[in-house]
């Protein structure tokens, strides 16, 4: 199956903030269901270390992806690293409950284009879950801001192209109307207007499933990703890609890390 280059209603400008922030808040929800994203922790921790990077700045964070429970994980493995969380549309839910509750992570209140991150940013870059919004032109640009930077960026993806993922796309629309309001928030009153979103006026639900099908048709293959790259190793840049299924209950994640050769650990 070829990549299919479509939209996604919550990247668009004219989707409303207050839906686009419920819809990545229940995205992150799901996600976090199970922890899939610890089946890339030794991928993570790698390209951490080989980048010698002591941070990492998040792009495209929408509510937060992983990183709550994955900076401890990787603690937990013995690396500490200060995270900073970024996007071009900021989550202010989940900047306030980071904020809040989380005090080894930060959400940054301006906008950031992964396409073209401040140069005062530094830090090994990574992408959950959302590398697929790019076309390839755009995805080119973020892979290449990265390099003439020297810094580091790790993508990792669970949507792909396989009929298996797709196939369980389904119980993302019955998650979201009958575990996720459950789970947040604690307040009466936002548990009814999550309710109203999802039951009275299922928005919510639909633009995930939609935007969930549309994500799969646009996530890019390992083979696809080494396409990317082509040229950007010139650079004195070493790029990894590949893909890791634990089990047979777990869905594959499309991995990608790069980082300047020499940095640290050994040279391609």
């Amino acid at each position: 199956m070829r990549r299919v280059q479509l939209i996604e209603i919550h990247d668009q400008a004219w989707f409303p903030a207050f839906l686009r922030d419920q819809v990545t808040g229940d995205l992150q929800v799901l996600l976090n269901i199970g922890k899939p994203y610890g089946d890339i922790l030794p991928q993570l921790r790698e390209g951490i270390e080989r980048a010698g990077a002591d941070r990492v700045l998040d792009l495209c964070s929408g509510a937060g992806g992983p990183w709550p429970w994955l900076t401890d994980a990787l603690r937990r493995d013995g690396l500490r690293v200060c995270v900073e969380l970024s996007d071009k549309y900021p989550n202010a839910q989940a900047r306030e409950r980071v904020r809040n509750d989380c005090a080894k992570l930060c959400y940054r209140e301006e906008a950031v284009d992964a396409r073209r991150v401040p140069r005062g940013l530094s830090g090994f870059r990574t992408l959950f879950t959302s590398f697929h919004h790019f076309p390839p032109g755009q995805a080119r640009e973020i892979l290449r801001d990265a390099v003439s930077s020297r810094q580091g960026i790790g993508v990792f993806e669970i949507p792909g192209r396989r009929p298996l993922t797709l196939l369980l796309l389904p119980l993302v629309l019955i998650g979201d109307i009958l575990v996720v309001p459950f789970l947040s928030p604690r307040s009466l009153g936002r548990f009814a207007w999550r309710l109203m979103w999802r039951w009275l006026i299922p928005i919510v639900p639909l633009v995930l499933l939609f935007d969930g099908i549309v994500s799969c048709l646009r996530a890019y293959s390992p083979r696809e990703l080494r396409e990317l790259t082509s040229g950007l190793a010139d650079n004195g840049y070493r790029w990894e890609m590949g893909c890791v299924k634990r089990s047979l209950l777990r869905l594959p994640i499309t991995y990608m890390v790069g980082h300047p050769k020499g940095a640290m650990g050994p040279s391609a």
